[in-house]
């Protein structure tokens, strides 16, 4: 079975890991460590595409936060079938270091599928529709309001990156 390489990219302490964690391990600490460089979790999962279940190997690339991505952080991204960009709905400033990430995404990897979490949707309101909107028009992407503490949406944000992954049959590893 092919693996697929997807790339977990977003500001410091915005969630990336605990999303990763809840969704690979089904776990949540409250306890916030960062990470330094990269570490990898190797998932397989069902995802449903086109009617069909299909057995699915993901290798999750959580790559160390930074507000802007930096040379570093586009040579981890190199190679991957698609991107999650996560972004902390608590913060005011949530949208630039979420717009540069995915911007790097689709000059380095042009054509490849982004899936955007707002996250910590369970101690912060609903973003602006037009925020939403924006992100969604401007890059392609989907998005899903999530909360790594609770699980919500979640499983929803892995799948529909996987689904478009495997429906355009690009970028395994």
């Amino acid at each position: 079975m092919k693996a697929h390489k997807i790339v977990v990219l977003g500001d410091f302490g915005v969630g990336k890991t605990s999303l990763i964690r809840r969704y690979v391990l089904d776990q949540f600490s409250d306890q916030y460590r960062a990470t330094l460089g990269v570490h990898l979790y190797k998932h397989t999962d069902t995802i449903a595409v086109e009617g069909m279940d299909r057995e699915v190997r993901l290798v999750l690339w959580d790559i160390e936060g930074a507000p802007l991505p930096g040379e570093q952080m586009m040579r981890y991204a190199l190679g991957a079938s698609g991107a999650i960009i996560v972004g902390d709905l608590t913060r005011d400033d949530m949208t630039a270091p979420m717009r540069g990430a995915a911007d790097m995404v689709e000059a380095r990897l042009p054509g490849r599928p982004i899936s955007i979490a707002l996250n910590k949707s369970d101690i912060a309101p609903a973003p602006d529709d037009d925020l939403v909107a924006t992100l969604r028009d401007r890059y392609g992407a989907s998005i899903a309001l999530t909360s790594a503490k609770t699980g919500d949406e979640v499983p929803r944000l892995f799948h529909a990156l996987g689904q478009r992954i495997v429906g355009a049959g690009d970028g395994a590893v």
